[in-house]
């Protein structure tokens, strides 16, 4: 019989004031054992040992129970749809293979058992204590149990999601304040089930923390989307794609815990991970990137922070307690490094680091606004969009340097263009701030980005902790925009979602009801019932909202619609429904105090 293993991975908790919520990865960050095995799944020397109720090995396929209660009674099945759509986004990764099948519901009350062939998935909700009286899921949002053989093997694990201290929503266009969207802290979750931990990027779905609610977590990164390529790769995926390794060292020594990023040749952040400590397979200091396309990138190095610092974005214990109690902190960040990847060869690049402790760190991050009295501190990433015009976004930190001679404030990487900057000192207690005010261009590449701050003592980071959205996101390459089918279906990568279905039986696709801005789960709401343009008349804005005037019907019923932008996102309800009484009609926005809302109005069925 071969022996167990077992081994847990935090997701989100929250800090005291209530405010940031929390995660577990390496470029990519994997686990491993002192062999240097790394941890996945599908390994043919012991997979014949693990039950058909947990994987089948043959298509590459792990199953999953769902608990038919989730976390809500009034919201269950959107709450089983957003983790099914999770599972989908890490299924959906192109050249890899990797499938998931829901087998079915747990029979019973679901509980941590890593020793009954069943991959469960739960929210417990009566008791703190899981897994058998032995793990506390207090201040967690999640918790991923693994079991594994001795060749680190993966052959079970289970999911628990905390439903005592937190309200969670699947609600896209309108989160409940505060609230934890589900598929988010669910694709965390599956990056742990199949064996990632957390990440030196901010802006990956397996950063240790994340805001509630909608944030940069709900779409992959090039880090995750590598760790699938890497260790669940289609057929023929190695042949196309390169590898770097290399040693971080500093004065001769191997460096514990650096951070390694690779960028491309404007700076735009692709790529992060950690140098390792010694095992039977490497030195101390052995750091490696693997599937990296082939092309010409810059390779840099930055420390974490301080292990006992109060504050800070990303330490060595909150990536890996274990492994990383205590690293290396005390060097300077290093110059960019350009180096060149070729298909199926293996780079060398040794890292020599220069000493020297930190003058300043940045241990906050400022999310995006437009408005400078809105000011709040988080440690999580803040996303802008292409497009964006004259937004704010910052970064918080301890004696960081004012304005004056040598001070370099900005944002590394292509397509935004920063413009007023402001310094503040001792904003937050003992933090002081830098806002910067952005544009960002409409075809910036989107992804990471990372903040700098530099004068003669030094040069400080918050790597990947600005993050550049698409404004039209199509990340499972269906070819409907994610954030009205997000808007619309819990399950959005499901087959009622795609373009060509018509899910409320009015004889519109989705495709098409997309294109004319009508609801494709209402069948009372289709392209014909949206009032052309030349209807609205006439728009006036004042301190109590936006007054619409538009033509209508005496009798019919309308509903005004509004985004912020004129082409994409989602069309969000505005006032409440009124029924005509004459030629014209007036509907009041009174969300709306500026001229930056674009509307519609929908006929309503009488």
């Amino acid at each position: 019989m071969r022996q167990y293993h077992f081994k847990q991975r935090r997701w989100l908790g929250w800090s005291a004031c209530g405010l940031l919520a929390a995660m577990p990865l390496w470029a990519f960050v994997s686990n491993y054992n002192e062999r240097g095995q790394h941890q996945y799944w599908f390994k043919p020397g012991s997979s014949g040992f693990v039950s058909p109720n947990v994987m089948q090995y043959t298509s590459r396929t792990i199953k999953y129970y769902l608990d038919p209660n989730g976390f809500s009674e009034a919201g269950k099945q959107r709450e089983l749809d957003a983790i099914r759509t999770a599972f989908d986004q890490w299924q959906q990764i192109p050249d890899s293979r990797l499938h998931f099948e829901e087998a079915g519901f747990v029979s019973g009350k679901p509980e941590v058992n890593l020793f009954d062939n069943t991959n469960t998935i739960f929210w417990e909700k009566e008791s703190f204590l899981v897994n058998g009286g032995l793990d506390d899921i207090r201040g967690s949002l999640g918790l991923t149990f693994r079991a594994f053989f001795d060749d680190f093997n993966l052959v079970e694990a289970d999911i628990v999601f905390n439903g005592l201290e937190r309200q969670w929503t699947t609600d896209y266009v309108s989160p409940a304040f505060n609230a934890i969207f589900v598929e988010a802290v669910a694709l965390h979750e599956i990056g742990h089930l199949i064996g990632m931990e957390h990440a030196t990027i901010g802006s990956s779905t397996m950063m240790w923390q994340a805001r509630p609610g909608l944030n940069s977590q709900l779409d992959l990164s090039a880090d995750d989307i590598a760790f699938v390529q890497t260790y669940y790769p289609a057929d023929g995926l190695s042949d196309k794609l390169g590898t770097l390794q290399g040693q971080v060292e500093l004065g001769g020594e191997g460096v514990l815990g650096a951070v390694v990023l690779l960028e491309d040749t404007q700076g735009n952040l692709i790529r992060g991970t950690i140098s390792h400590p010694v095992n039977q397979q490497w030195q101390q200091g052995f750091y490696q990137m693997t599937a990296v396309p082939p092309g010409d990138y810059l390779v840099r190095v930055c420390p974490l922070d301080h292990h006992l610092a109060s504050q800070f974005l990303i330490n060595g214990p909150v990536i890996d307690y274990f492994r990383f109690p205590e690293p290396t902190t005390d060097f300077q960040p290093s110059e960019p490094v350009a180096i060149s990847i070729q298909a199926r060869k293996t780079t060398e690049q040794r890292l020599s680091l220069q000493p020297g402790s930190a003058a300043f760190r940045i241990l906050g991050i400022q999310p995006r606004v437009r408005d400078l009295s809105l000011l709040t501190l988080e440690r999580s990433t803040a996303q802008i969009t292409q497009g964006d015009q004259d937004i704010w976004v910052g970064f918080y930190g301890e004696n960081l340097p004012s304005e004056g001679d040598g001070v370099v404030v900005g944002i590394r990487g292509s397509g935004i263009e920063t413009k007023i900057k402001q310094y503040r000192e001792s904003l937050f207690g003992d933090l002081d701030a830098w806002l910067i005010q952005l544009s960002v261009e409409t075809d910036a590449l989107p992804g990471p980005r990372s903040f700098f701050i530099q004068d003669q003592d030094g040069i400080a980071y918050a790597n990947g902790f600005l993050h550049v959205e698409p404004r039209s996101p199509d990340t499972n390459q269906d070819g409907l925009n994610d954030i009205f089918q997000r808007s619309h279906f819990a399950h959005w990568t499901g087959e009622q979602a795609a373009p060509s279905q018509d899910p409320d039986g009015d004889r519109y696709t989705n495709l098409e009801e997309y294109q004319a801005g009508s609801v494709p789960t209402q069948a009372s709401s289709t392209p014909i019932s949206v009032l052309p343009p030349f209807s609205l008349l006439e728009v006036e804005v004042s301190q109590d909202g936006a007054s619409i005037l538009f033509e209508s019907q005496p009798g019919q019923r309308y509903q005004l619609h509004g985004r912020h932008d004129a082409a994409e996102g989602p069309w969000t309800v505005r006032g409440e429904p009124v029924t005509a009484e004459g030629p014209t009609t007036q509907i009041l926005d009174p969300s709306t105090t500026e001229l930056n809302t674009f509307y519609r109005v929908e006929v309503l069925s009488r």
